[in-house]
């Protein structure tokens, strides 16, 4: 079980800093440390400190503001099967958190410990990456603490492995809202949840005014590689054409041979990417009550 020598709970930004400064690179920072918790270690192995930041209001903030909606990276997972604003602007990750582990977990596990801990098969980033999303960061720079954007895309840099610099924070998570859209998100592991993913996905559909052509098409793949995969060729494809059966068969038949990067299981990753894509974009058109013909 993992312990610390020593533990803080900041209540600002700059407490946060200055703890950070006094522990030198002995740390964790941690918010419901569901990842880090289930770590074994010898006691005292690790970081010396733990830095919880959870109790500092501007990492908590849940805010639809002119289009977008900022999600703080102390949000739960649990909040997105119950806070009206994120159930109504985010569908999506509803979708997603309902097959996040358990709801002892998902009342624990943040967006910010998700993103941070950038595993291939993370639940939360497919969905984000599918709306666009933009990762805010803080650093202190002198006397001053700075903030950065940084799209999704570009945050994620492989198997638990970010962007985030030395002294680096997330703050939050911002993505556009998107109405009129069908969504979806497709999992498989040992079992529906408590597990790890073999291969998550998430699918976001709009049609067009006459509900006979797609308009908007975004496919996103987890754990098939060191880091989650967007399908923009079949994306592409699928815009502008005809809502039928015959081309999200098409579709499906289109999907890169060398898409899975993971060594172990290729070809039934293969064929759950398939069957994903089929489902996924029915279950989205579904959503906003089209039915292929």
């Amino acid at each position: 079980m993992l312990q610390y020598k020593k533990y803080y709970m900041p209540k600002s930004k700059e407490e946060l800093f200055r703890l950070m400064e006094q522990n030198a690179h002995s740390f964790d920072i941690i918010s419901g440390g569901t990842d880090l918790f289930a770590e074994e270690r010898t006691p005292f192995n690790g970081q010396d400190s733990a830095i919880d930041i959870s109790s500092i209001e501007d990492f908590s903030i849940i805010e639809s503001k002119c289009g977008f909606i900022t999600i703080g990276a102390n949000t739960r997972i649990q909040q997105f099967l119950e806070e009206p604003v994120l159930i109504d602007t985010v569908p999506v990750l509803r979708h997603a958190a309902s097959y996040f582990a358990d709801q002892q977990i998902r009342e624990i596990a943040t967006v910010g410990g998700n993103l941070a801990n950038a595993s291939p098969c993370a639940d939360l980033i497919p969905p984000l990456l599918a709306m666009d999303a933009t990762v805010h960061t803080i650093r202190k720079n002198g006397n001053d603490i700075c903030t950065s954007d940084v799209p999704l895309s570009d945050f994620i840099k492989g198997v638990g492995k970010t962007s985030l610099s030395e002294g680096e924070v997330i703050q939050s998570v911002t993505c556009p809202i998107l109405k009129d859209y069908g969504c979806a998100f497709k999992k498989v592991g040992l079992r529906r949840s408590l597990c790890i993913s073999t291969v998550n996905s998430a699918f976001l559909v709009k049609a067009d005014e006459t509900n006979q052509y797609f308009k908007d098409v975004r496919i996103v793949f987890g754990g098939i590689g060191p880091a989650p995969v967007r399908l923009n060729e079949i994306e592409d494809n699928l815009k502008g054409n005809r809502i039928s059966k015959d081309i999200i068969l098409k579709m499906a038949e289109c999907i890169p041979g060398d898409i899975v990067k993971s060594r172990s299981r290729r070809e039934y990753r293969k064929t759950v990417i398939r069957n994903f894509l089929l489902a996924g974009l029915y279950e989205s058109l579904a959503e906003i009550n089209i039915v292929p013909c």
